[in-house]
């Protein structure tokens, strides 16, 4: 009980803290350093549940797997370009009957080409000489006087020479080698004719010139028939 009957209980004071006395730092670092270290408590270690074992399948398994797939793959592969090839090869087939059709079809034209244009350069020369030598005969047989007709008799052997040497020279198209003969004959039979009209003017032989002017009406007659012949086989 308190002395004080007043006091009804105990009251108690508070005890204030000793004052920490000043000093320059170094005792606390002796302190710090004589200080029981404290070991943190050790860290627990898991433990790993125990792996299963991976059955003894599964890898060959796997790789079957991976094999068919890659079978199959390649299978498609190897499929899609044999189909490919087998269409190229086709397609080449096609192309090379189709060339060789057009190369047909190009010799046959180019042949054809060239044997027009033997003919073409046949008729070139025929049509060009034989106007001339039909003026020529036209103009003997109407001519008057010495002077005259000397000078369209000559103009007539010459062209009737020209003629001849053209159409030795010509390409002379095979189906009509035979009426081209036969116009060569007429010619020849024409040239001396009108070489024996030419004689009897010079020499005032009238029985040359008639003989002659007999001789170059015959080959001409002969030479129309040699040109209808031609005419037929060149259409």
């Amino acid at each position: 009980m308190a002395i004080n009957p007043e006091v009804d209980a105990i009251v108690v004071l508070p005890v204030p803290d000793p004052p920490v006395a000043a000093g320059n730092g170094h005792l606390e670092a002796i302190a710090a350093a004589h200080a029981p270290a404290i070991e943190a408590p050790a860290a627990e270690t898991p433990i790993a549940p125990p792996r299963r074992p991976r059955p003894a399948w599964v890898v060959p398994a796997a790789l079957a797997s991976v094999g068919i797939i890659l079978s199959g793959t390649l299978g498609y592969f190897f499929y899609t370009t044999l189909q490919q090839r087998n269409s190229l090869h086709a397609q080449l087939v096609a192309t090379t009957t189709t060339l060789t059709s057009t190369q047909g079809q190009l010799t046959a034209a180019q042949s054809d080409a060239a044997s027009r244009k033997v003919t073409a350069d046949y008729v070139a020369v025929y049509v060009t000489d034989e106007g001339k030598i039909l003026t020529d005969y036209e103009n003997t047989i109407a001519c008057s006087g010495y002077s005259a007709c000397r000078t369209v008799a000559q103009q007539f052997m010459t062209d009737m020479q020209a003629f001849q040497t053209d159409r030795k020279a010509a390409n002379v198209p095979s189906y009509v080698s035979a009426s081209d003969s036969s116009l060569g004959d007429a010619l020849s039979a024409a040239i001396a004719g009108d070489q024996e009209l030419i004689t009897g003017m010079d020499n005032g032989d009238l029985s040359k010139i008639d003989e002659g002017g007999t001789k170059v009406d015959a080959a001409m007659l002969n030479m129309a028939k040699a040109e209808t012949a031609l005419g037929t086989g060149l259409k």
